[in-house]
This record gives C-alpha cells, sequence and structure tokens, in this order.
C-alpha cells in the first residue's frame, strides 16, 4: 500500500481559538485537496494542553519542549529545528507562516534533508520583509534593511511556494523579489471556511430577514483594535431601533476597558439596552449567528494584517464600515460597504446614521455588489495555490 503523503505545519503559539483560524484551516484544506495526513506540531503550554489529538481529521503534536523566550524569535523556536532534523525526509511539505529567520533556517535543513519536499511560506505581511515599508534615512536602518532584505531573499530561494492574502503585499512581493522567483508568488486570500459553517447547518438570511444590528468582533478594547472609535460615534448617533453589539472578550490586559464601558453607559443612560457587550463567544455557530443576524459591520482597527472577522462579515452580507486596513479596501471595492478614517468620530458617526436613516440605501448596495460571497471561500482560495506535486500529476 503506498505511503500516504503527510503536510508539517510547525507553529510556535498554537491555542483552541487558532482552530477556526487560518493557522489551522490552510493545512487542513491543503491536506483535503491533496489528500494529505496534516500534522500540526506546536510547543505545549497551559493555554492549550486541553487541545485534542486530532481535529477535523488533523493531527495536533504538543512538543514537550519549553522556552522562556518570546514567540517568533530564533531562542523561541530551537525546538523546531530538532523536529525537523528528525522529521524532514518523511515530510513531504513543509509549511511555514511569516516571513522570519526561523522560517529561513528551518527551510534551509528541510530542503538539505529533503530537496524533493515542498517548502511552502505562508507570509502575512509580517515579519522578516516588515520593516522594508519604513522610510528610514538612517544608515544604521539602511544597513538593517540592506540585511533583512538578503534574509528574505534567501528564504524565498528556498521555498517553492509563497502565498500572501492581500493584494497589496502581492504586489509590493512582486516587484522586491528578483523576477525569476515571482513565479512562485501567489495572492491567496483568507477564505470563509464554508465547509464547517454547512456541518453547522447555517442557512444564511436574506438582508430582510436579518434585524437591525451593527456588529464588531474581536477583543474588545484592545489597542489594536480601537473601539473606543465607535463607542465615541455611537454618542454622536440617533440608534433609532437600531441596536450594536461588541463581541468578544473584554480587555484587562494593557488597561481594562470595562471601566471605559461603564463611564460611557454613565454618559449615555439611555444606551445601556442599545450597546451590548455579551463577552468572548468561541463557539462558531454562536459566533456566526451574530454576522447572520447583523446588517452592518463595523471595524476600527489602526492595522490589520489581513482581518479574518472581514472575510466573515462579508460572506454573511454584512455592509463594511470599516478603516483602510488588511482586506478591508478590497472587499469593499466590491461595492457593499465604505471605508472611514482612523480616529474620526465625526465621520464614522456620518456614515452610521446615513445607515440608519435609510439615506444608505442596503438593499439597493447589495443588489449591485459587484463579487457573490460564494466566490470567497477556502476551498476556491486554496485552489489558487495549484497542483503541490505537478511532477507526478495525471
Amino acid at each position: 500500500m503506498e505511503r500516504k503523503r503527510t503536510l508539517l505545519f510547525p507553529i510556535v503559539d498554537f491555542q483552541e481559538i487558532n482552530l477556526g483560524k487560518d493557522v489551522f484551516l490552510t493545512p487542513y484544506y491543503l491536506g483535503k485537496k491533496h489528500n494529505l495526513e496534516v500534522r500540526i506540531v506546536y510547543p505545549l503550554s497551559e493555554n492549550n494542553n486541553h487541545l485534542p489529538a486530532e481535529y477535523r481529521g488533523v493531527e495536533l503534536i504538543p512538543l514537550p519542549f519549553k522556552s522562556n523566550y518570546s514567540s517568533f524569535s530564533f531562542k523561541g523556536e530551537w525546538y523546531f529545528l530538532y523536529y525537523i532534523l528528525r522529521h524532514a525526509r518523511e515530510t513531504d511539505v513543509l509549511m511555514r507562516f511569516h516571513f522570519s529567520v526561523q522560517t529561513g533556517l528551518i527551510g534551509l535543513i528541510y530542503k538539505m534533508l529533503n530537496p524533493n519536499g515542498v517548502f511552502y511560506i505562508k507570509g502575512d505581511g509580517y515579519g522578516l520583509f516588515t520593516s522594508l515599508f519604513r522610510k528610514e534615512n538612517s544608515l544604521l536602518m539602511k544597513a538593517k534593511n540592506f540585511l533583512i532584505r538578503k534574509a528574505m531573499h534567501f528564504t524565498c530561494g528556498l521555498a517553492d511556494l509563497i502565498s500572501v492574502e492581500t493584494p497589496s503585499l502581492f504586489d509590493y512581493l512582486r516587484t522586491e523579489l528578483p523576477a525569476r522567483m515571482n513565479d512562485k508568488v501567489v495572492l491567496m486570500l483568507n477564505g470563509f471556511d464554508e465547509e464547517y459553517c454547512r456541518e453547522l447547518q447555517i442557512k444564511r438570511r436574506s438582508l430582510p430577514e436579518k434585524e437591525n444590528i451593527m456588529l464588531a468582533v474581536g477583543r474588545i478594547g484592545a489597542p489594536d483594535k480601537n473601539n473606543e472609535q465607535l463607542l465615541y460615534a455611537l454618542e454622536k448617533t440617533d440608534l433609532k431601533d437600531w441596536k450594536v453589539v461588541f463581541v468578544g472578550p473584554v480587555e484587562n490586559r494593557t488597561h481594562d476597558f470595562r471601566q471605559t464601558i461603564d463611564e460611557f453607559y454613565k454618559r449615555n443612560p439611555h444606551l445601556t439596552e442599545k450597546v451590548l457587550f455579551p463577552g468572548a463567544v468561541y463557539d462558531k455557530k454562536e459566533l456566526w449567528e451574530w454576522y447572520n443576524r447583523a446588517k452592518v459591520f463595523v471595524h476600527t482597527s489602526p492595522k490589520e494584517s489581513f482581518g479574518i472577522v472581514l472575510s466573515e462579515a462579508f460572506y454573511f452580507d454584512n455592509y463594511i464600515l470599516s478603516t483602510s486596513v488588511g482586506i478591508a479596501s478590497y472587499l469593499i471595492n466590491f461595492g457593499y460597504g465604505e471605508l472611514v478614517n482612523h480616529n474620526d468620530v465625526e465621520g464614522l458617526a456620518s456614515k452610521l446614521q446615513e445607515v440608519i436613516d435609510g439615506k444608505t440605501d442596503l438593499e439597493e448596495r447589495l443588489s449591485s455588489r459587484t463579487m457573490d460571497n460564494d466566490a470567497f471561500t477556502l476551498k476556491k482560495e486554496i485552489d489558487k495555490l495549484g497542483n503541490l506535486f505537478p511532477k507526478t500529476a495525471k
């Protein structure tokens, strides 16, 4: 009996919440397409010691290595080098997230031990070449960026396939890399997990079936979510029969956002039943039903690599009001949403009011959207990577 090909994905920080994100879904859908035995390996910690040994057919392998160093540093990922040394020859596809020195070193060891193996890098805009976006004039920064560029070229040269998740990063990488590497770079968005949605038997609501709900999803109050902009905008908005729901855990690490919420309610007691904070929702069916019920999705982050919540909002026909981060501009360009400026409270309040008052006709805008949400699924996005094993294709 012929051995089943394997895909190995080492990731330094893997938790239960990742089971619904691209760090799990990309290797999962690759495995489905190519009939691969998929293994995700990660360091065991108190945050993931309850994970099952298998999830949706993917083997989850905790490694007994520990490190006091931060994630995505060489000293924080040394255990993967040992694991690759032991398992490189039996691994047909090695997948890594992010461009980094560690990714380059792991890829080098893998290709030395298994030159016929497929080395795939999924980049999100952070990591090795992030600093190249900064316009620094100092000699030190120029020298540092030169070394980073060389390391990036080396890492990309090792890879058989590279995907990035936003059009701007795709254009940048195709320009930055030598022309001989362009063919290995693919634009692959983080599409929606339609298969799991069907398993959960979620039926998408039409716009008339939806409720007058505006939705925000994420770590509520985290600095990189800027939920204050929406809260302040709501103070300048007449919600009428609409509600605004912030779904996600309320931040208390850098500051206690609950205090900000309490102060908001004190200033606006009439909004206590209209602006709601149900807390963290980890059950996917419950979370997606919030999107399904909502008509509008509001995203005020100052920065974002992709923004999976935006793809979920698009799939469930939410009118997207978002800052120009991640995939927002790409999705809004299809005609169902508007960009808002970062920290522009007045501008956001105006757009919210136009939706509430019907000046923004959601029915008309949805009917004229130029891309169907069914076109934006993970299965179709994975197809963009093509055949990982063209030499054996019949």
